[in-house]
């Protein structure tokens, strides 16, 4: 009878750290760290709207530092291709859903030619936003205020990466070599 619950309790660690749960805990409650500190330190230094600052670090985490530095280029890449082209569609938008699809095709396109073809989705929601809605006043104020947020959430996001539980890259190499 003991072998067998020995049995079913090495399955359950095996299945455990097959599923690497303990991994993906910690990357949770980076995240969620990452959220906190937005919102906290963002209305401390005056973000109108630090929960896009939030939204960012959340979109960027991940839980590998390679992951989050790769989504931290695209996002800011995007966001500042779509804040510039957000920008300049408010100056020939008038409520014309063609000239908004075009704009976001454009965001597509220009992120794909610079070859940075993850950040046209980005491009297209930060253009989307300040085209679209009309929450910051005129639109360059608007393009400047996003583009602030979403570096801001970025630069949090890489702070508790590399500062919270940092990855240990010699367990990686060790891990490889095996």
């Amino acid at each position: 009878m003991s072998t067998n619950a020995e049995s079913h309790e090495g399955k359950v660690v095996s299945w455990w750290e097959q599923k690497n749960f303990a991994k993906q805990g910690v990357g949770a409650l980076k995240t969620g760290l990452a959220a906190i500190l937005c919102m906290w330190l963002g209305d401390m230094i005056g973000l109108i709207h630090s929960y896009w600052a939030a939204v960012s670090a959340i979109v960027v985490m991940g839980f590998d530092t390679t992951l989050t530095f790769a989504s931290c280029r695209d996002r800011i890449l995007g966001t500042a291709i779509g804040a510039f082209l957000g920008w300049l569609t408010c100056y020939i938008w008038h409520d014309h859903y063609v000239v908004y699809g075009l704009a976001v095709a454009v965001c597509i396109f220009v992120c794909s030619a610079f070859a940075f073809d993850k950040a046209g989705r980005l491009a297209a929601v930060t253009l989307s936003i300040i085209v679209l809605v009309s929450i910051d006043g005129s639109p360059g104020r608007a393009a400047i205020a996003r583009f602030s947020e979403v570096g801001f959430g970025i630069v949090v996001a890489l702070a508790v990466t590399m500062l919270v539980f940092p990855s240990r890259p010699e367990k990686a190499a060790i891990k490889a070599s095996i």
